[in-house]
């Protein structure tokens, strides 16, 4: 790439406090032009930063590990004195392929699956060429199998993570990829892999080793390593690595992370790595998954974890136990409060909000709707049948529909879901106001019960069978008392 682009890129002030923002407590490593500059490094200031301008830097890189001081880094004379230098990690899911389109896929399926769960402390970058990166800051853990000093566990935990993740999501990733694509010997023809190299033996995953065409390279890490840090240049593409909107990655080009295109302040609401405390410890709950059942996990004393043999058929065992928990968990309140339906909601009971997207023409956000739509539908016992037929009248309502195979994509990937997942709450604008309902309409079902606050669809759906039920036994109980009295 072209020095001269990237010296007036990095000389832009917006930029440098970025960059600097970033560096703090981090190991930095820099590309020159064909070779990688001196380590460990750090950036504590403007001049530092400067003057890696000044020599030509390419791209800045940084350590997915926050130390105490990271120039002490290669002088550490045993494990114990790395481990008290680090001040904690963040976990960084490096998804990297033959194609974007495949990253987009799986980053959109990994950050649905997050939601599901209740981790909203995750962010998006795009890398720079064909891939992304999903983060979620060491601010959103706390305990680790009831051990308090989670910053020791690094990188164990984070690959053990990305494991999981790939087991848990290895149906829907490959079944997404494979409606893309229509057979796995057109992936194998378009990418010159051989037939023998995607093909496996594991039903779940519809024979197809997604793998083979898409990594996530967490699982690979080892202390010290680095990615590419946000504003940063790839040399190859020339391109460069910006934070995009969870909700965006679909609709992400790359024409956006040309250098002239970028503009800091478009993503001061989605900044790579923020932390945002209203969502608490919601890491936690990815912890929770891969916790192990016994107290041999941990030897020595600085809590190394110890890497299983048979991580899989653990991974499996704790999975099962928690489906029926994770069930109730994703059709909670986020009160704590659940919302079981009995039976199935009829259409005519819908709330407001969504008789009014099921209606709605979306000029933007029909991707959002849908997943609104799917997820009210889907709990409240309509069966996928049901709900697909639906959909698609709704779609066939809209100016530019929604392609079926992105729709099927969506009712396979709920259909794979241990546990029905709850729609957004009324008070997320990204799933109501923004893509065009109406604040009056929205009030109606936030408002629609005296002394309730109706927080979410499913609510005003539970509170309307509970509303229903007590009128039905109090006309019982009147005509009860009405023939005693005859």
């Amino acid at each position: 790439m072209d020095e001269n682009i990237a010296k007036e890129f990095y000389s832009r002030k917006d930029i440098q406090e970025r960059i600097l923002h970033f560096s703090k407590n981090r190991e930095i490593g820099v590309m020159f032009d064909g070779y990688f500059g001196k380590r460990p490094d750090v950036i504590e200031n403007y001049f530092d930063l400067k003057k890696l301008i000044n020599k030509g830097v390419r791209s800045f890189h940084s350590s997915e590990e926050r130390w105490l001081n990271p120039l002490m880094l290669g002088s550490e004379k045993n494990p114990k004195d790395r481990d008290q230098n680090r001040l904690g990690w963040d976990l960084i899911l490096d998804l990297d392929g033959v194609s974007f389109e495949y990253s987009q896929i799986v980053g959109k399926i990994l950050i649905d699956y997050f939601y599901s769960l209740g981790v909203y402390n995750v962010s998006t970058k795009f890398s720079g060429n064909k891939g992304f990166h999903l983060a979620i800051p060491f601010e959103a853990f706390s305990k680790y199998n009831g051990l308090n000093e989670t910053r020791l566990l690094f990188p164990q935990v984070a690959k053990n993570i990305a494991m999981y993740l790939m087991l848990e999501l290895r149906g829907i990733i490959s079944k997404t990829i494979l409606d893309k694509e229509g057979s796995i010997d057109n992936i194998s023809k378009r990418y010159d892999i051989p037939m023998e190299d995607l093909v496996n033996k594991d039903e779940e995953s519809h024979y197809f080793d997604f793998m083979k065409v898409i990594e996530i390279d967490t699982i690979l890490i080892t202390s010290r390593h680095l990615f590419r840090m946000p504003y940063s240049f790839n040399e190859k593409s020339g391109l460069v690595s910006i934070p995009v909107s969870n909700d965006r990655i679909m609709e992400f080009s790359k024409e956006e992370a040309k250098p002239e295109n970028v503009d800091p302040e478009k993503y001061k609401d989605f900044e790579f790595l923020n932390y945002n405390e209203k969502h608490g410890k919601d890491g936690d709950k990815l912890l929770q998954l891969i916790e192990q059942p016994d107290d041999d996990a941990f030897t020595g004393d600085s809590g190394t974890y110890i890497n299983s043999e048979d991580l899989e058929d653990k991974i499996n065992i704790i999975k099962n136990k928690k489906r029926e928990a994770l069930g109730k968990m994703v059709l909670s309140s986020g009160a704590g409060e659940v919302f079981e339906i009995e039976g199935k909601i009829e259409e005519k009971d819908f709330p407001e909000t969504i008789k009014f997207a099921l209606n709605h023409n979306f000029i933007d956000g029909k991707k959002r709707g849908l997943f609104l739509l799917l997820t009210y539908l889907t709990s409240i016992n309509w069966t996928f049948d049901e709900v697909d037929k639906l959909i698609k009248e709704w779609n066939e309502k809209q100016e530019e529909p929604l392609k079926r195979n992105y729709i099927h994509a969506q009712l396979s990937w709920f259909k794979a879901q241990p546990g029905k997942i709850s729609p957004p709450k009324f008070s997320n604008d990204n799933y109501f106001k923004q893509i065009g309902i109406l604040q009056e309409v929205i009030d109606k079902d936030v408002k629609a019960f005296k002394n309730v606050t109706i927080r979410t669809p499913l609510h005003h759906s539970f509170t309307l069978q509970k509303s229903q039920e007590a009128k039905k036994n109090t006309k019982k109980n009147k005509k009860e008392s009405q023939a005693k009295n005859t």
